[in-house]
């Protein structure tokens, strides 16, 4: 090689290696900076990828939490009968312990109303999951089926959808032929029973019921042990049906009053007692407790008349005049009035929409050309509808949970036990 060339070797190293080669580069730097980035000691995150961790651990955690409470919901067993709420004036709050959790989004309805008025059917009918014709034949016409009748019964079974028996059972006890006959009362205090969709459902014994009043008269013991010695015999039977009311209109976020005549100024009397006589709560500052019940007047058997226009705006003119200076909320759109079922039924032809309903007498045959009304089947989904719907006004101060509402409806029987109310008013009863 000559020495032009290993000179022209010497300036290509300073003019290209030299530049891109740093000279202080240390020996061990590629070493050092190896192992570092194996190590990830000095790396740090993005805020963009902090964020995102941190969003995905949130939703992660909300799923889980979700996934925890459904697990939980599908741990809890299902009632497929209604149970003893009441009885004897004690409270079974222990029957539902393990039906019940801790969940705020419940509704409470209560049902009254005399004997053998279809209180117990209209209850079997909201709580079951599905209204159709089958279960309007098993709960209505069944009860009342004559030996005639075997056949059509045959071949009304026969069609019943195996799959769907276990929907239309008999959830609460309806009375039978033999009862009406003897004289008896099906339901005793208080039947319970909670839906899938976490309603509560109270079905209590009649009102002004000559069966309990017989029943209380005969076995002093029993009397003695469910209400005041000074009340005396012959006003028991109403003094704890006013009881189990005023305790209803405490524990319900709506009562439903069921009636199958227009109009029984009896029964409006007594609600309006009930209202007066209802101990007020209070809680630890005491402060009171006051919240707003929804009223829903049923009209059970109703007739053609009963759902022109003239006529059930007379229906309503009344109970405006009778309840209107009650605390109970008559107007929050419960009512058939609203045109959406009924279209001449609406607040422009019967003035502003109370909260009355009209369930006619069911007829099995379809024959029929003209009714004046939907179906039942209509009638009753409408009815459950407007139910379900209804605003939940808070009982307390508190926000309850199904756990915490049977707690408090332990204090509120308590109360109307102890209360000297019921004892006052006896005296000015006749």
């Amino acid at each position: 090689m000559s020495e032009h060339e290993r000179e022209r070797g010497r300036n290509y190293k300073k003019k290209y290696i030299s530049k891109d080669t740093p000279k202080s580069i240390d020996k061990n730097c590629f070493a050092i900076l190896q192992k570092t980035r194996e190590h990830g000691e000095e790396v740090t995150n993005s805020p963009k990828k902090i964020t995102k961790e941190t969003e995905s651990s949130s939703n992660i955690s909300g799923i889980s939490s979700s996934c925890s409470e459904a697990q939980h919901l599908s741990n809890l067993k299902c009632m497929h009968k209604a149970v003893k709420f009441l009885d004897d004036g004690t409270l079974l709050t222990e029957n539902l312990q393990e039906y019940v959790h801790e969940n705020s989004d419940f509704l409470v309805v209560g049902i009254v109303g005399q004997q053998s008025v279809g209180k117990s059917t209209l209850a079997n009918l909201l709580a079951n999951k599905r209204v159709n014709k089958d279960l309007l034949y098993e709960l209505i016409l069944k009860k009342h089926q004559s030996e005639n009748g075997i056949e059509t019964c045959t071949n009304r079974f026969s069609n019943i959808d195996i799959n769907e028996v276990g929907s239309e059972k008999e959830i609460f006890k309806v009375e039978s032929v033999d009862d009406i006959e003897n004289n008896k009362n099906r339901t005793s205090g208080i039947d319970v029973f909670i839906s899938d969709n976490r309603v509560i459902f109270l079905d209590c014994q009649p009102i002004t019921s000559m069966s309990i009043m017989d029943d209380l008269v005969e076995n002093e013991n029993k009397r003695s042990n469910l209400l005041s010695e000074f009340i005396p015999s012959e006003n028991s039977g109403e003094i704890q049906a006013l009881q189990i009311t005023s305790f209803l209109m405490s524990v319900c976020h709506i009562l439903i009053v069921v009636q199958d005549w227009f109009f029984d100024s009896n029964i409006c009397r007594f609600i309006q007692t009930a209202e007066m006589l209802k101990p007020t709560m209070t809680n630890a500052d005491d402060e009171l407790s006051e919240h707003c019940l929804h009223l829903l007047l049923v009209h059970n058997k109703a007739t053609v008349d009963d759902f022109s226009p003239s006529v059930f705006k007379t229906i309503q003119k009344t109970y405006k005049s009778i309840f209107n200076k009650s605390k109970l909320v008559i107007d929050s759109s419960l009512g058939i009035a609203t045109g959406r079922l009924v279209k001449h039924l609406n607040p422009e032809s019967c003035g502003p929409a109370l909260n009355i309903f009209l369930i006619p007498e069911y007829v099995e045959s379809e024959a029929i050309s003209f009714r004046g009304y939907p179906t039942m089947e209509e009638i009753i989904k409408k009815l459950r509808a407007n139910i379900f719907g209804a605003t939940k006004h808070p009982l307390t101060h508190v926000q309850l949970t199904e756990k915490t509402w049977l707690v408090y409806c332990s204090k509120v029987w308590e109360n109307v036990r102890k209360s000297s109310f019921f004892v006052e008013y006896t005296k000015l009863m006749p």
